[in-house]
């Protein structure tokens, strides 16, 4: 288990390829460039004891993430980053990650068609801002594959 020092945050990695065993934790990459929303987020997953979260706040360093990181379970994006759409950085994910893991939106921009775009570039969800934070993580639990959900 390593320490996350920009955030302060446990966070604990699997081998790439690795199985889950039942109860294991599902590790969440959270992309999202609010500092305030960030926290919410990551509060309100580690609702569900058996998540770990690490959050980046551009999509650069998702991808930089992701370059030298063990697969996450799921990725959360905000569509609307500093440094590229999030529908851009889903597509760039897909297409350089040869097992890429499911990618959700958690965004503002939920209009009937940029849910549309979305699910067309490839997401299994769309969570709406300002989310619940009592729910938030069910919805995420209800987006991972069966074998975490």
């Amino acid at each position: 288990m390593t320490s996350n020092p920009n955030l302060g945050l446990d966070v604990h990695h699997k081998s790439q390829g690795e199985a889950p065993v039942a109860g294991e934790a599902a590790f969440i990459l959270l992309v999202e460039d609010d500092p305030d929303i960030s926290a919410i987020a990551i509060m309100a997953l580690h609702l569900d004891p058996n998540f770990t979260v690490t959050a980046m706040r551009t999509g650069s360093d998702a991808i930089q993430h992701l370059e030298h990181s063990p697969r996450p379970d799921i990725i959360l994006i905000d569509n609307n980053l500093p440094d590229m759409e999030g529908v851009a950085l889903l597509q760039s994910i897909k297409v350089n990650m040869e097992d890429a893991p499911p990618i959700a939106f958690l965004t503002a921009a939920v209009r009937s068609s940029d849910v549309e775009r979305y699910t067309a570039a490839g997401a299994v969800g769309t969570i709406a801002k300002p989310f619940d934070p009592i729910s938030l993580a069910a919805q995420v639990r209800a987006l991972l594959p069966s074998t975490l959900g």
